[in-house]
């Protein structure tokens, strides 16, 4: 066998030919990624948020409370409402100094741990809340992870920080008012529940009803064992304290049992909202419980939201 030796041009040329387009491609790219950096032209911004192990999470938010100059807006679970609040002198401090601060609680967190103290000059509100946002002065949020305690601290100069800014907003206009000062005393869920609903899931209920005068509670009655199910009354008694811990909690008002009238007086004091929604709950239960009732209106106090219930037949309600 005679064998003959290749040059190695011949014996690998197709692959350095391969090789070399490979490398004349590559250093274009390389000529077009910096052309791109030099004008300025990127595709991606990369963005650096910075991580807070749990250790240093309360000092932090102590020195964004204390450096705040015109809103602290808060939307706390159990866990954070527990971290703010060790922060508490701090809120008060910048309370006082006319920071405004505002307080978004879940229904959950409040009636689990409503023997808590909060801050004066804290305005507190109520909804479905999950996790921890914590917004200062429109300019820095941090997000508190309630599952290991870590959080992190974002600028809202990114699209991403402002949307937990809208978030909050959105979420604020809806929530329920809370009386902070109901809140030293243990409270009743069904009382918080019933509040909630009226100002959602009863709305159209209680519209309709209103505007046909229409005196067949019935379908009431089904909407809050609907919507509510730990609201289950058993007597008039029961109802009407429910309902005066709800208007003490939300609108600092009251419902109490007038026995020389044999009537109701329903009080509170908001501006804004209508006392005749609480005026058909309780009339549609005293339907429920056997009596019957009509709404007398004292126009020398509409200003102050009081509504009488006149129980037509013999009654007496034994209330604390």
């Amino acid at each position: 066998m005679i064998a003959t030796a290749t040059p190695p041009s011949e014996a690998f040329g197709e692959i350095i030919t391969l090789q070399e387009r490979r490398l004349v491609s590559m250093r274009s790219i390389l000529s077009s990624l910096k052309k791109l950096r030099e004008e300025d032209k990127k595709s991606y911004e990369e963005k650096k948020y910075l991580i807070l192990e749990p250790n240093v999470v309360v000092q932090k938010i102590e020195e964004l409370i204390s450096t705040a100059k015109s809103n602290i807006d808060l939307i706390l679970d159990s866990w954070g409402q527990k971290v703010v609040l060790q922060c508490k002198a701090s809120l008060s401090e910048i309370a006082r100094k006319g920071v405004k601060i505002n307080m978004l609680l879940g229904i959950e967190s409040i009636y689990k741990d409503s023997d808590v103290t909060f801050p004066n000059g804290v305005e507190i509100r109520s909804d479905n809340v999950s996790g921890n946002i914590l917004i200062f002065d429109f300019k820095k949020i941090v997000c508190i992870d309630s599952t290991n305690g870590k959080a992190s601290l974002i600028l809202t100069a990114d699209p991403f920080g402002f949307s937990y800014v809208k978030l909050f907003d959105e979420k604020w206009k809806k929530a329920l008012r809370i009386n902070s000062g109901m809140l030293t005393n243990k409270i009743p869920k069904e009382a918080l529940t019933l509040s909630k609903m009226v100002e959602n899931e009863l709305s159209q209920i209680l519209l309709e009803i209103s505007i046909k005068h229409d005196d067949n509670y019935t379908y009431l009655i089904d909407g809050i064992e609907k919507f509510g199910n730990e609201i289950n009354c058993k007597s008039i008694e029961e109802i009407v304290s429910i309902i005066d811990y709800a208007l003490r909690i939300s609108y600092s008002g009251y419902l109490k049992y007038e026995s020389q009238n044999n009537m109701l007086q329903l009080h509170f004091d908001s501006k804004e909202k209508s006392a005749v929604p609480w005026a058909l709950i309780i009339m549609a239960y005293i339907k429920k419980f056997g009596n019957d009732a009509k709404i007398i209106y004292d126009h020398r106090e509409m200003k102050a939201n009081t509504i009488y219930i006149k129980l037509l037949y013999p009654s007496v309600i034994h209330v604390n």
